[in-house]
């Protein structure tokens, strides 16, 4: 059986954010608006979604995630022109605070697991002299 290298998957895992749960990601590619959401039953239109590409550090699967107006704008603040890709987060949803529409989250900048930790040099014996 002939065997073929895989150029781009085009059909992303949505990774769910679960309350108390952090999920480790390394966001790959700038955040981006998704598809027009098709009127509900009611008549109301949702608004498409932004979403982000990201590698789940727990498993190193290609996904995306839906980000929240609360991440959008801490990632935002925090680093400008796009400064979050290539980086790697703990996100975590939290439970919804009473009389507020929204669920806070954590987020924490965490290292990249596949990066090689930098060893520091070896100190050398002193010699002694004559």
């Amino acid at each position: 059986m002939t065997q073929f290298k895989k150029l781009k998957n085009l059909t992303l895992d949505v990774l769910k954010f679960v309350e108390g749960e952090a999920r480790h990601v390394k966001i790959t590619g700038a955040m981006f608006v998704g598809k027009e959401q098709k009127a509900e039953a009611d008549g109301k239109k949702r608004e498409p979604a932004t979403l982000a590409h990201c590698i789940n550090l727990e498993d190193g699967l290609e996904c995306q995630i839906i980000i929240s107006a609360v991440v959008k704008s801490t990632l935002m603040d925090e680093y400008p022109n796009d400064g979050y890709v290539g980086r790697c987060f703990a996100i975590t949803k939290k439970s919804r605070v009473a009389g507020k529409q929204y669920f806070p989250y954590g987020i924490e900048e965490i290292e990249d697991p596949a990066k090689p930790v930098a060893m520091p040099e070896p100190v050398k014996p002193a010699t002694k002299r004559a």
